[in-house]
């Protein structure tokens, strides 16, 4: 099936938007590792692996952001429910309790459900039956 501009578009938009909340989520987890290097024992180790594990998540955004581009299935559905999961517990454990400003603290958000929204898009219109 032959696919619209339109629907290219958004769903490199909205790969576009999963590579900067990676990339973002990359920088966040540097600085996490940095606050460990003034640790020692165990919680330098946890903050270490805290750091480690959003890098993960980063790095998992970015690569599935590549089927995204070619609004693939299975690269819509993974990086929707992680990254959605991934800022849930953000908003829940930090933003929520007030350990970061508001704005500040949904802006990461704000970029997972714009390109939740744009690869919503483009995965229903390839979904839709030809007029």
């Amino acid at each position: 099936m032959q696919h619209s501009q339109t629907e290219n578009w958004m769903a490199r938009f909205g790969a576009l938007c999963y590579v900067a909340w990676g990339m973002f989520h990359l920088y966040v987890a540097w600085d996490i590792r940095q606050l460990g290097v003034a640790q020692t024992g165990i919680a330098q180790g946890r903050t270490f692996q805290l750091a480690a594990y959003m890098a993960c998540i980063a790095l998992f955004a970015i690569v599935v952001a590549i089927g995204n581009w070619h609004n693939s299935e299975r690269a819509y559905w993974r990086n929707l429910l992680v990254i959605g999961w991934a800022d849930a517990v953000w908003v829940a454990v930090v933003v929520l309790p007030g350990y970061v400003p508001l704005l500040r603290g949904f802006i990461p958000p704000a970029i997972y459900v714009a390109g939740a929204c744009l690869t919503t898009l483009a995965y229903r219109k390839k979904r839709l039956p030809p007029v």
